[in-house]
């Protein structure tokens, strides 16, 4: 069956590596990759737009490529996990598909974090639970945010992208990325989703 894709999207030609392991996953993600338009699979690491990988990466990589993590079902359920600024985006090795990786690599090429709904989930149902005696010393300043980025984190929380909060704030999307960063640097997150659940812990929103 063919992919279908959102229309409106950006259609610039996406370079990417893939640096995993695994042959048989490396396999699997060619398949899938080469179903996804506009995309272009390179060998080399430094000189793509997205690399996807299921590792750590040492800080070599070119400045400008992104990174995807590559996670199996046992990361994802794993409760020390957590977010990392050091990738772009996160991906389930089982439920990968070709709009899912399209949507991933343009999210993250556009500077926004690339997360499956479902780890979105995960990770904000740990927030909202009873804090644990190791997060009791690690309590934060108390954060000061404007009506404007109030309003910017409950978007931020309920999934809309920068170009939805601009439409939803009637502001340009320039405008909703400024709101967005100021709202990431007050809470002292590297993404949206840390930012999230920074602002449940904060109990600065409810997440039901």
């Amino acid at each position: 069956m063919t992919p279908t894709f959102p229309e409106g999207t950006d259609t610039a030609p996406i370079n990417v590596a893939i640096l995993v392991g695994s042959e048989l996953l490396h396999r699997g993600l060619e398949t899938v990759l080469r179903q996804v338009p506009m995309v272009n699979l390179t060998v080399d690491g430094d000189a793509c737009d997205v690399l996807i990988t299921t590792e750590a990466l040492p800080g070599t990589r070119g400045k400008d490529v992104k990174t995807i993590l590559l996670l199996d079902e046992a990361q994802v359920t794993r409760p020390e996990f957590t977010l990392s600024s050091q990738f772009d985006g996160y991906l389930i090795q089982e439920e990968i598909t070709a709009n899912q990786l399209r949507d991933a690599l343009h999210r993250v090429v556009a500077g926004e974090l690339a997360i499956p709904d479902r780890l979105a989930r995960e990770l904000l149902t740990r927030a909202s639970g009873p804090p644990s005696a190791a997060d009791a010393p690690q309590r934060r300043p108390p954060v000061s945010l404007t009506a404007r980025e109030s309003v910017t984190l409950s978007l931020l929380a309920d999934g809309l992208s920068n170009r939805q909060i601009a439409r939803r704030l009637s502001i340009s999307e320039h405008g909703a990325k400024r709101l967005v960063a100021s709202v990431l640097l007050k809470l002292d997150s590297p993404n949206r989703t840390a930012a999230v659940v920074t602002a449940i812990k904060a109990r600065l929103i409810e997440y039901a």
